[in-house]
């Protein structure tokens, strides 16, 4: 019998604690940290796609991004290798201080998201501008 009982409370300690229903389960923060970097990249990709497709062989005023005047290829290649290298960057950073310096997480989710808005009004005022 208290074979059973010392095997039974060795299987107690290995659960989780018990939640009530009403709270939502602990999510460490640098676990949500990583998370909600991750969405505002993806975010911001997904406007800097938005707005490549919508300026596809347009006339770009772009001089970093304009061949020949017009938005093609090599255009998407270089806004895709510069929002590689910047999500690259970032990750980087906060992966090295992020820890002692909390904010930088932060100042990155801001910029992305601050990114994705810029570039999605772009590309709707590329699209209000079809013929």
């Amino acid at each position: 019998m208290a074979g059973t009982l010392m095997a039974g409370a060795v299987g107690l300690k290995a659960q989780e604690p018990f939640l009530p229903i009403s709270e939502p389960p602990y999510i460490p923060t640098a676990q949500t940290e990583w998370r909600s970097l991750m969405v505002s990249i993806a975010a911001h990709g997904a406007a800097s796609g938005f707005d490549a497709w919508t300026s596809w062989q347009r006339p770009e005023r772009n001089s970093l991004l304009a061949s020949n005047g017009r938005f093609d290829a090599s255009s998407a290649y270089r806004k895709a290798g510069i929002f590689a290298g910047a999500s690259l960057i970032e990750v980087l950073v906060v992966y090295k201080w992020g820890k002692k310096h909390p904010w930088l997480a932060r100042a990155c989710r801001i910029a992305n998201f601050t990114s994705a808005a810029m570039l999605a009004s772009a590309g709707i005022h590329n699209l209000s501008n079809r013929r």
